[in-house]
């Protein structure tokens, strides 16, 4: 299970975890229901990398009930909107899990 946060990251500093998941260097989840649309949309799981890496923010960072920070990032492929949802999730030996629990067209 996850543990909160110290203190809330910064945009610039969630950016950069959110690229450096894009590009392989921090570990990604995907969630059952990111799962079932990803499958549902015809989704690719390279489309959801592109977003990662050269996605803008469309919702800004805040925490939820759990204490995660968690944004949205959106990018455009094929033409196509694509927005994936990012849980920011610390793991008990300090490792920094990104989580993608939701992808919308």
């Amino acid at each position: 299970m996850s543990t909160t946060f110290c203190s809330k990251p910064t945009p610039r500093q969630a950016m950069e975890w959110v690229k450096e998941t894009g590009n392989g260097q921090r570990r990604l989840l995907f969630s059952e229901s990111a799962e079932a649309r990803l499958k549902q949309r015809h989704i690719a799981r390279r489309q959801v990398l592109e977003a990662l890496r050269h996605g803008l923010v469309s919702e800004p960072l805040h925490a939820d009930a759990r204490g995660d920070w968690r944004c949205s990032v959106s990018w455009f492929h094929a033409g196509a909107r694509l927005t994936v949802g990012v849980v920011f999730k610390s793991g008990d030996g300090g490792d920094l899990s990104v989580v993608a629990t939701l992808v919308e067209g």
